[in-house]
This record gives structure tokens, C-alpha cells and sequence, in this order.
């Protein structure tokens, strides 16, 4: 999309830490769906979501969660969860901590998620200084999209301490902004099918 960089600052982009989710069991899938092929010949679905980010933030997209080590040099480095096993919200901690300030989050089984979707989040994430987290919405929000901001950690990490482990419901509506994004975009593969 021509003109996307006008809309957000250089700075702001640089503020920010790019990461791919990878610490998912697959469970329903039956196999470790990052592995699967997909697009050319030779690739596999996580590079997607890796290549997409790296269109916005240049090569410094890091992976959070353990995966499989043939991943691994897909990306630029990765980020240990340090609560590995409980889903998105323990990756997410742990990239906001390590990191220390906003982290774009996207699902690494979200391989049709656009480059204009995520320069929209970002666009939205600078002028929304106040929002928690800014997350792609369809007919409802997709909270493994988006961006989210050092402030949010206090209340995923009080989510995280009570055992309450619902992505979707830890930042309070008011201060969650939701950005529309095409559908395709906030497509995850769940099942071979």
C-alpha cells in the first residue's frame, strides 16, 4: 500500500518489538502445523507471519515459545516464555518483559495476515497513546494481533498470578482498541482442513 509509512512515525515503528507466537501444541491440528508447507515450494506456514512483520519492522522479528529448532533461523532470534504451557498470554508476558516496551504480537498460524492490517494496527497504536492493546477485529477481536503496550503487562502479568489465562478478556474493554482487518487476515489454521 503506497504511502503506509507516512502514516506512522519511524520512531513509533522502532519503538516497537515484532513477535511471532510459537509455543502452541497443535493439538488439534494432530502435527506441528508451523511446519506445515505452505506458499512456495520449500515453505512453511510460521515463515508467513516472519516474512509479513519483517515487511514492516526490517529483520528483527523475534519467536516466543519453544518450537521446533528447524524454525528457529526462520526468524531473528527468539525470547524464551517464561510461562511456557499456559497459551498466548504467557508469550506475550514474557515479551513485554523482556523487551520493555510495546510488542506487535501475531500467531505464527496466522499466515494471510496482511502487511496494510498491520501498518492499520500500528497507525492506530500511535495515535491511541492511552489504549493497552490495540487488536485486529473482525466480527469479534483476535487478540493474537495486535499491539501491546508496556502498560498492559501489570494486568496480564495479575491475570497470569490468579490463574486466569483468557487472552481475550484480560484488558478491559475500555482500554482495548479494536482495528477492523480483512477477514482473511485474521484467519488461524486450527485443523488440517
Amino acid at each position: 500500500m503506497c504511502g503506509e509509512h507516512a502514516f506512522v512515525s519511524p520512531e513509533f515503528v522502532d519503538s516497537v518489538q515484532p513477535i511471532v507466537l510459537v509455543g502452541g501444541k497443535s493439538r488439534r491440528f494432530g502435527r506441528d502445523k508451523l511446519r506445515e508447507p505452505w506458499g512456495e515450494p520449500g515453505c512453511v506456514l510460521v515463515q508467513r507471519p516472519i516474512e509479513v512483520l519483517r515487511s514492516i519492522f526490517g529483520p528483527r522479528v523475534k519467536l516466543v515459545g519453544e518450537c521446533d529448532p528447524n524454525i528457529l533461523p526462520l526468524a531473528d532470534g527468539i525470547i524464551a516464555d517464561q510461562h511456557a504451557g499456559i497459551g498466548p498470554m504467557g508469550g506475550i508476558v514474557s515479551a513485554l518483559q523482556h523487551w520493555g516496551g510495546p510488542v506487535f504480537v501475531l500467531a505464527g498460524d496466522m499466515p494471510s495476515f496482511a502487511a496494510s492490517d498491520g501498518w492499520s494496527l500500528l497507525h492506530a497504536a500511535q495515535q491511541k497513546p492511552d489504549c493497552l492493546a490495540v487488536l485486529a477485529a473482525t466480527d469479534r477481536p483476535h487478540p493474537c494481533a495486535g499491539v501491546y503496550r508496556a502498560a498492559a503487562l501489570p494486568v496480564l502479568s495479575d491475570c497470569l498470578a490468579r490463574g486466569d489465562f483468557r487472552l481475550a478478556q484480560a484488558i478491559p474493554e475500555r482500554a482495548t482498541l479494536m482495528v477492523p482487518v480483512a477477514a482473511d487476515s485474521a484467519t488461524n489454521l486450527n485443523t488440517p482442513a
